[in-house]
Formats: C-alpha cells, sequence, structure tokens
C-alpha cells in the first residue's frame, strides 16, 4: 500500500529570484518633449478655437478639447523603454493636430446636425 513515506515528497525551497541589475536611468531627461507638445497643444486649440464660430457659442461646446489635452497629458507619464517614448511622442503629435481641427470638427458636427433637423422638420 501507499505509506507516507513513499508517497509524500520532501519540497526544496525555492532558491531566491536573482535581483535584477540596476539598469541605467535613461528617461531622466523627458521634460522638454511633454511640456513642448503642452504648449503645443494649448497654442493649436486656441488658435482653432479663435478662427471658428465657437466662441460666440456657450463654453461646454468645449469639451472635446478634452480628447487631445488627454493625449498630451499621456506624454508626461515617464517612459521605461523606447517603444514608449516613441508611442508617448506620437500621441502628443497627435493631440495637438487634433486639438488644431477640433474647433472645426464640432462646427461641422453642429452644422450637419441643424441641417439634418430642418430637413426633418421642415420649414
Amino acid at each position: 500500500m501507499n505509506t507516507p513515506s513513499s508517497t509524500v515528497r520532501q519540497q526544496q525551497p525555492l532558491p531566491p529570484p536573482p535581483c535584477a541589475p540596476p539598469r541605467p536611468d535613461d528617461t531622466e531627461r523627458w521634460l522638454l518633449v511633454p511640456a513642448l507638445f503642452t504648449a503645443l497643444t494649448l497654442a493649436a486649440g486656441g488658435l482653432g478655437y479663435a478662427t471658428s464660430y465657437l466662441p460666440r457659442c456657450p463654453l461646454w461646446f468645449s469639451l472635446p478639447y478634452l480628447i487631445p489635452l488627454g493625449l498630451a497629458a499621456a506624454t508626461w507619464r515617464r517612459p521605461r523603454n523606447p517603444a514608449q517614448r516613441t508611442n508617448r511622442m506620437v500621441a502628443g503629435s497627435i493631440g495637438a493636430g487634433l486639438a488644431l481641427f477640433c474647433a472645426k470638427a464640432v462646427e461641422t458636427v453642429l452644422f450637419v446636425l441643424a441641417l439634418a433637423l430642418w430637413l426633418i422638420h421642415g420649414d
């Protein structure tokens, strides 16, 4: 039969995990890029908003600007590798581009919505 000594095996403790060697912190200098993308996004948003009809509208029409500002804010996270650095730079440039054309996109949506409502209701 099965005796306790034959079925129970002594488990040896696992060796401690090896310490990871300290890697060089190449992410120290990451303040210039986010600062530039944040300033560029704010400037592009201000320019796009000033050249549209939205300044005469209520302030809540500027809520879509939160998306480009969120993309610019994502650049402030410290990257851990070069791929993340590239991804954050792409996110910042997309945010700046969106900020430039965001007001025109909101205007277009509002005009299309007004036209559709006018066609549906007539008069």
